[in-house]
């Protein structure tokens, strides 16, 4: 493939002062076999650090390969809409600026790009610890052994586990003519760029290797537990838009619908686990209460939709069991790493 060759695959890099770990994220993705066919888009949002020069080095030596955006501070939702703009790949992938990609598994991940058409390829991603980047779980893409290798259809019904961010590879042109974009100024869009496109998707390709090291246990992480706490209300703005959107879906499969359901069910559960992390807390029983009762007034499919058991717990003991759930989660995190 030569240096003007259409690009299999756009990589989006949404930085905001990641000088610690922006090296060795674009070093991830750097394999000599495969760089005619990406592009890495790094998306500096407004970073006061070194992002930037650290990123224009890195342009500096792949020019054709690297591409470098600066923009004012709008949240990850805005470094992605930038990203899916710039984006000129067969498909679109992101890759958060303190993660990395699986250097070794790229040459063989690049040629099924460029030999399949399903709107989406779901592989596999690793998580690593931030304090010694040592393996420490697997999170596969599909639970069904007998979809590895496979094209199966959202439609259909065929597809049961959510496609994570971190599993997801997407068709560029999906999320460039539906003009699929993201809240932005926010935490957790997520859970936004995993199932605002699925009404215009169908097709999924599961691909059993680790393409993806996702980073955990990072202090200032959005999905750091004082973090969530802390942005609690911004949580709550992304479920309340993605319920909203639900609302307004016609014309879909009932299989499609679930999916979606489904998706919007696992914000939920997170938001649950935000209130179990502040059990203790006087007055959030009652907040949770508030909570659940109108999600299930409302939008009683997704209710419905939850698949944790301390969820159906809570639900059956009329959340009073609450202050008990917060002292087993500081346990159970405080050993997590």
């Amino acid at each position: 493939m030569n240096e003007n060759s259409e690009k299999i695959l756009s990589i989006i890099v949404p930085a905001y002062n990641m000088e610690k770990y922006l090296k060795k994220c674009i070093e991830s993705m750097l394999e000599e076999t495969v760089l005619n066919a990406i592009e890495i888009v790094i998306v500096n949002d407004g970073s006061i650090d070194s992002t930037e020069k650290i990123a224009q080095k890195f342009v500096s030596e792949c020019p054709n390969v690297i591409k470098y955006v600066k923009k004012e501070n709008g949240g990850h939702g805005s470094a992605i809409n930038c990203g899916i703009g710039v984006a000129s790949g067969k498909y679109f992938k992101i890759v958060d600026a303190d993660d990395m990609l699986n250097k070794k598994e790229l040459p063989p991940f690049i040629d099924l790009l460029s030999k399949v058409s399903s709107d989406i390829v779901a592989s596999n991603f690793l998580c690593i610890s931030d304090a010694n980047e040592h393996v420490f779980n697997k999170r596969c893409a599909t639970t069904d052994s007998l979809l590895w290798g496979k094209e199966v259809y959202i439609s259909e019904g065929q597809v049961e586990n959510i496609i994570k961010m971190h599993s997801m590879t997407i068709k560029t042109d999906i999320l460039k003519k539906n003009a699929i974009r993201l809240t932005e100024k926010c935490f957790y869009v997520d859970a936004e760029y995993i199932t605002y496109p699925i009404p215009f998707c169908d097709s999924i390709y599961f691909y059993n290797q680790d393409i993806y090291l996702y980073r955990l246990g990072r202090k200032n992480q959005s999905m750091n537990i004082v973090s969530m706490q802390k942005n609690i209300r911004q949580h709550a703005m992304v479920l309340d838009n993605l319920i909203c959107w639900y609302k307004s879906l016609n014309g879909l499969s009932e299989e499609t619908m679930q999916y979606i359901c489904n998706s919007i069910a696992q914000v939920v559960e997170d938001r649950f686990q935000i209130y179990i992390s502040m059990g203790s807390r006087k007055g959030i029983i009652n907040e949770l209460r508030s909570f659940d009762t109108d999600l299930k007034e409302n939008v009683p499919e997704i209710y419905f939709s939850t698949k944790k058991k301390s969820i159906d717990i809570l639900r059956h003991t009329n959340y009073l069991i609450l202050p008990i759930g917060a002292i087993i989660y500081r346990i159970v995190k405080h050993n997590r790493f």
